[in-house]
């Protein structure tokens, strides 16, 4: 009985396991994160100035990696080609399509219905349309922030409005990417931008703070009873300074007591409030009647750091996962189509063994997709056709290590040994083997995601994850199975379907023997 007991011990816990896979599956809704080729997405590209050194190039792409990182974005392709950065990213829509009547609804996560379409596929554009426009904004947003004097303003119904010296600094896209609108070329420099809505010009100083001397970003909501007299209720973002930075804030605003200090965000007029007090303990805050989510933005836009160059967006796709998934369902046809003939043949060839196989087989599909959803939920990695051939890959790796044990197993019995005596030194030889083989695999699949492009990695972390659980499932569901069965007399010599007649040289033989 104590031999017994570590082995059901080992089928409850993968009962277990298999039980929360398909709770988190059919009740929480958990389901892996499909890539760009799987549920679609947008392709943007980023034009920087020309001739700018790639050495720029290259932070300001890993600058937008950290922004689209912190949106929980699964597995985004970003590169640099010349003076083009470019940008693929899976979509970001939250919501579902849901067929009501004869036409295709869309929610959105809150529940609100963004209207309906007469068919699925013009709902699903839809849908994937609503989160593109804020992420669009973010990755290409430079947000350079700088804290200038106000030196005068002017208001769009005034006389002087349209006159020279009131004229903008730099107001087209295309200015803002030549070398004299450049942030370091206009740094020094008096300057005229606008407020948000467009019915304010600032006349403005030269740059006092910047947002690189920001250390952390926060978006916050004030209540009325968290400010004082006269402050207006809502979101903003408050931010911490480097030491060397809450010492240039606190002399600039020693030195603009009762006068305005803008904060500007890519050139724009954010806010100008005026300076009330010296402010010397290294913090402060971002206000400007943002919503939400435009001060949740704004915060991950500074905790990133300002884009080492101005981008403008010089093609913008939406990506269909049209093709995408009609390769998938070819390559599910095909591999379900491999698989049923895989598990007749084991049926046949190894009979009671072979349904263990396909047990195992169902315990391990189950738990390699709990652990891509899990991945995806907790570190973005998204599912693309490339991860689902790291999986069908997978699939042959775990199909060979239970035929390894079985080999094994029926070398013992066809030296005289019985079935409960060789099954488990039979096991311990295999287990070396499968080990061995596996680490392999592993390894394999390490050195191929660290070196190989972003669409390959998924294929390598797929295969190098499932070749691990594996080895888990081998030897905590096949190995105490077996053994059990083995255990078993009447499992052992159940005619034709016994472990007798799966392992034995000749079936028709092990079938007139038992």
């Amino acid at each position: 009985m104590k031999k017994v007991r570590p082995l059901v011990v080992s089928l409850v816990m993968m009962a277990v396991l298999v039980t929360a896979v398909l709770v988190g599956w059919f009740v929480f809704g958990i389901r892996p994160v499909l890539g760009l080729d799987l549920q679609g997405g947008i392709q943007v590209v980023l034009q920087a100035p020309a001739g700018t050194p790639q050495s720029v190039m290259e932070k300001a792409r890993l600058n937008i990696l950290n922004r689209v990182d912190a949106l929980g974005v699964g597995e985004p392709s970003i590169s640099v080609v010349n003076d083009e950065i470019l940008v693929q990213i899976p979509s970001t829509a939250q919501g579902k399509v849901e067929k009501r009547g004869e036409e295709w609804c869309v929610i959105t996560g809150a529940g609100k219905n963004l209207g309906c379409k007469p068919t699925q596929a013009e709902a699903q554009a839809v849908l994937q349309q609503t989160g593109q426009d804020r992420v669009i904004q973010l990755i290409g947003t430079t947000a350079r922030l700088e804290e200038r004097e106000v030196l005068a303003t002017i208001a769009k119904d005034s006389a002087d409005w349209n006159k020279k010296e009131w004229a903008v600094t730099c107001p087209t896209p295309a200015d803002k990417l030549s070398p004299e609108c450049s942030f370091q070329a206009l740094a020094d420099k008096e300057v005229i931008f606008l407020s948000p809505d467009g019915a304010t010009k600032f006349k403005l100083g030269p740059a006092e703070v910047t947002g690189d001397m920001i250390t952390k970003a926060t978006a916050v909501y004030r209540s009325a009873g968290d400010l004082t007299s006269g402050s207006t209720p809502g979101w903003r973002v408050t931010f911490a300074l480097s030491s060397a930075g809450s010492k240039i804030f606190g002399d600039v605003t020693t030195k603009l007591v009762n006068k305005q200090l803008a904060i500007v965000v890519d050139q724009q007029v954010i806010s100008a409030p005026t300076v009330q007090e010296a402010i010397t303990q290294g913090s402060g805050e971002i206000t400007g009647g943002f919503s939400e989510q435009e001060a949740k933005d704004l915060a991950t836009e500074l905790n990133a750091g300002a884009l080492p160059v101005q981008l403008a967006q010089s093609n913008v796709e939406t990506v269909s996962a049209t093709l995408g998934r009609e390769s998938l369902r070819q390559g599910l046809i095909a591999g379900l189509a491999g698989l049923l003939a895989l598990a007749l043949y084991l049926l046949f060839y190894y009979r009671l063994l072979g349904i263990v196989t396909w047990l195992g087989m169902a315990i391990w599909a189950t738990l390699a997709l709990g652990l891509v959803s899990l991945a995806g939920k907790t570190f973005g990695y998204a599912l693309t056709l490339a991860g689902v051939a790291g999986l069908i890959v997978s699939i042959g790796i775990t199909t060979d290590s239970y035929i390894v044990f079985y080999e094994r197993l029926k070398d013992d019995i066809r030296h005289g040994k019985t079935p409960r005596t060789a099954v488990q030194p039979a096991f311990k030889r295999a287990w070396r083997t499968i080990v061995a083989a596996d680490i392999v695999t592993m390894l394999a699949a390490a050195v191929l995601y660290m070196v190989a492009a972003a669409s390959v990695r998924g294929f390598a972390l797929t295969l190098g994850l499932c070749t691990m659980l594996d080895m888990f499932v081998v030897y905590f569901f096949k190995r105490p199975t077996v053994f059990l069965i083995a255990r078993s007399g009447r499992l052992t010599n159940l005619r034709g379907m016994g472990l007798t007649s799966g392992v034995a040289a000749d079936h028709g033989l092990a079938e007139g023997s038992t």
